[in-house]
């Protein structure tokens, strides 16, 4: 037992740690590639606040279902409450909201150009709260894929970026603030905890705010396109995305792995925009794109995955006994 907690297996480190984290580093670029396209989706034949209030509803209820009782205690103990409501506000609402509206007013291949800027947040954050000191190299990597996003934002007349593309470009920088409060409570709580949390009280607001806003938007649940785009995005997109980003950060170093994912989702995302929405990426854009990944790939040739004083995160953590 440790404050309060007791452990069933002693926070000892997993075997294979490393490429489970690499697994699971490969399953979030998916689920990364395909959140601007449903978002888009979602923003342009759904009510936007359904699309975000239900698809995190969904995501809630695969989380609360997979720790069961035990774990749903966990997500009231007074010791995390605030942290955990903190990771989810940063972390869901506030970034879902953002993106969905924002993807209103930009295209889903400008969105995942727009979202390249996140390894920018984590290198200053990472750098400033985690204590992970960038390298020059790290440094060069981070002002090319800055100049990249410029380049293809860049018209005769300046930047041409909406309001919808400032709501976009934000996103990356609440979910790394969230990222860094994780680092914090992973461990004792296990990723599995986290995401239950992290969508469980965004849930709660969403939900509560469409109850007031829009209250007529849920009527569109009887649509059956509706109800199944919510189901997929929340399952796979919000749940599944979410879960193995937190196992992945817990195994890794937090600048690694925004590194790898952010420069892989973009190269699936331009794939399913143009089979799913039949958005095409220019040839600007494309560039820019290219220059974003080739400037993370020589960051990543001399990095360490391995995230520094990494513990376990695989103990089941059940409130003590009263008495204990």
């Amino acid at each position: 037992m440790k404050n309060g907690v007791v452990s069933t297996d002693s926070l000892q480190s997993p075997p294979n740690s490393l490429s489970a984290g690499l697994g699971m580093v490969a399953i979030t670029t998916v689920a990364g590639a395909l959140l601007p396209i449903v978002t888009r989706y979602g923003a342009t034949h759904i009510d936007p606040l359904l699309f975000c209030s239900g698809a995190t509803v969904v995501a809630a209820l695969c989380a609360l279902a997979a720790i069961g009782v035990r774990g749903f205690a966990t997500l009231l103990d007074r010791r995390y409450r605030l942290p955990l409501m903190l990771i989810s506000l940063s972390g869901s609402f506030l970034p879902a909201l953002a993106l969905v509206y924002g993807l209103q007013r930009v295209s889903a291949v400008s969105a995942v150009l727009l979202l390249q800027i996140e390894p920018i947040y984590s290198l200053a954050i990472a750098t400033l709260v985690v204590g992970e000191a960038p390298s020059p190299r790290q440094a060069i990597a981070t002002a090319v894929v800055l100049g990249a996003i410029v380049f293809a934002f860049w018209s005769r007349t300046g930047m041409d970026i909406n309001r919808g593309a400032l709501l976009v470009a934000l996103t990356p920088l609440t979910w790394q603030l969230s990222h860094v409060i994780t680092l914090r409570v992973m461990p004792p709580l296990r990723p599995i905890t986290v995401t239950a949390a992290r969508n469980a009280y965004a849930a709660i607001l969403l939900a509560t705010l469409i109850a007031i806003r829009r209250p007529s938007a849920l009527g569109e649940l009887a649509n059956p396109n509706v109800a199944a785009i919510l189901l997929v995005t929340g399952a796979l997109v919000y749940f599944g995305g979410t879960l193995t980003w937190y196992g992945a950060i817990s195994r890794l170093s937090l600048s690694w792995t925004t590194a790898v994912v952010v420069p892989g989702s973009p190269v699936l995302a331009l794939v399913f925009a143009a089979a799913l929405l039949g958005e095409r990426a220019g040839a600007r854009q494309l560039l820019a794109i290219a220059i974003a990944v080739a400037g993370i790939l020589w960051l990543l040739l001399a990095s360490d995955p391995s995230r520094p004083g990494a513990a376990a995160i695989e103990a089941i953590e059940v409130p003590a006994p009263p008495g204990a």
